[in-house]
C-alpha cells in the first residue's frame, strides 16, 4: 500500500516534469532517492507507473489512473486542512459556490445575505455554471458546492453527493407586459418572438434542463414552424428580457420571483417537464457549519414557495 502523502506528491512531480532528473531538481532531493520512492510505489501498485523514454518518462495507463486519483486525494487534503483552520479560527475562509443562471437571480439574493450575517468572516466566491461544468469542477476540487437543477439519475463521482430540495416545473415565460399576453397564446404565437436559450454549451444528451431547442422541436412537430431567433447565453439573458420581447423556457417556480424582473408564465399547451433541484457538494464539506447553514437557508426559502 501507498503509506505516505509525500510519496504521492513526489509521484505527481515526476508526472508533471516528465523526467526524474527534472522532478528531483524541483523537489530539491537526490535523483536516486526519488527513484527509490518510485520503485516503492510501483511495487505497491503492482506494475510500472511510467514508461522510460530516451528523454524522460511518460505515464503508463496505470500511472494515468493513479495520477487522477492522487490529484483528487491531495486536493481533498488541502481542503480538509482549510476547513479545519477555518473552524478553529472562528469560521472564516472561503466558500466556492456556483449556481444555475436563474438560481443566481431568484434564490441566492435571499440566501446569501442571511449566510453573510451568520458568518461575516466567510468570503463567498460565486460563479454561474451549467450542471455538467459544475460537476467537473467539483470533482477537481475547484468548487465546494453547486446549487440549481441536477440530474437525479446519473451517478456522481464518488467524492460528490446531492441534497434534493424541490422539484421545478418548466414553462414558457415572458415579462408581464409582453405583447403575447394581449390574447390567448397559441403554439404559433411562440414562433413570432425572439427566444433566450439558457442551455448554451450543454451536451446534446443533457437531461437536466431541457433547452429552447427542445421546445422548438416540439413546436415544429406540431405547427411546422421554427422560432424566429434564438440567443444562447447564461444569466445575462435576463437583462435582454427587460429590453425586448424575448421568450424563455425556465423553471416557473422561481422565474416568477426574480427581484426587479416581473416574469409571467405564458399558458400554452406544451409537454410538461419537471426536474429536481438542490445542491451538489463535495462529501468532505457536508458537515462544515457554513455549508450546513447554506442548506438551511435554502430550505427556508424553498418552504415559502
Amino acid at each position: 500500500m501507498i503509506e505516505k502523502i509525500s510519496d504521492l506528491e513526489k509521484f505527481l512531480a515526476i508526472a508533471d516534469a516528465g523526467s526524474l532528473h527534472e522532478a528531483a531538481a524541483r523537489l530539491e532531493i537526490s535523483q536516486p532517492g526519488l527513484s527509490r520512492v518510485l520503485k516503492r510505489m510501483e511495487t505497491a501498485c503492482g506494475g510500472p507507473l511510467f514508461e522510460r523514454l530516451p528523454r524522460g518518462v511518460a505515464l503508463t495507463p496505470l500511472g494515468r489512473l493513479l495520477s487522477e486519483r492522487c490529484r483528487n486525494i491531495l486536493r481533498e487534503c488541502e481542503t480538509a486542512e482549510d476547513d479545519v483552520r477555518a473552524m478553529v479560527s472562528g469560521r472564516s475562509g472561503t466558500l466556492r459556490l456556483s449556481s444555475g443562471p436563474v438560481w443566481s437571480f431568484a434564490i441566492l439574493p435571499q440566501v446569501l445575505p442571511a449566510l453573510n450575517r451568520t458568518f461575516p468572516g466567510v468570503r463567498v466566491q460565486l460563479s454561474v455554471r451549467g450542471y455538467h461544468v459544475a460537476v467537473d469542477l467539483l470533482e477537481q476540487g475547484v468548487l465546494d458546492a453547486h446549487v440549481g437543477g441536477f440530474d437525479s439519475e446519473t451517478p456522481l463521482p464518488r467524492n460528490l453527493t446531492r441534497i434534493p430540495l424541490m422539484s421545478l416545473r418548466l414553462g414558457v415565460v415572458a415579462v408581464a407586459d409582453h405583447p403575447i399576453f394581449d390574447k390567448t397564446a397559441s403554439l404559433d404565437d411562440l414562433c413570432d418572438y425572439p427566444w433566450i436559450d439558457y442551455g448554451a454549451g450543454r451536451p446534446a444528451n443533457d437531461q437536466v434542463w431541457p433547452g429552447t431547442v427542445d421546445i422548438q422541436a416540439e413546436v415544429r412537430n406540431r405547427t411546422g414552424r421554427d422560432f424566429r431567433t434564438i440567443v444562447e447565453c447564461d444569466a445575462s439573458g435576463l437583462a435582454l428580457m427587460r429590453s425586448a420581447p424575448y421568450l424563455a423556457y425556465l423553471p416557473v417556480n422561481i422565474a416568477e420571483s426574480i427581484p426587479g424582473l416581473p416574469l409571467r408564465e405564458v399558458p400554452v399547451n406544451l409537454h410538461e417537464r419537471v426536474f429536481r433541484s438542490g445542491l451538489i457538494l463535495r462529501r468532505s464539506i457536508q458537515d462544515n457549519p457554513v455549508f450546513t447553514a447554506l442548506v438551511d437557508e435554502h430550505r427556508k426559502v424553498m418552504s415559502e414557495r
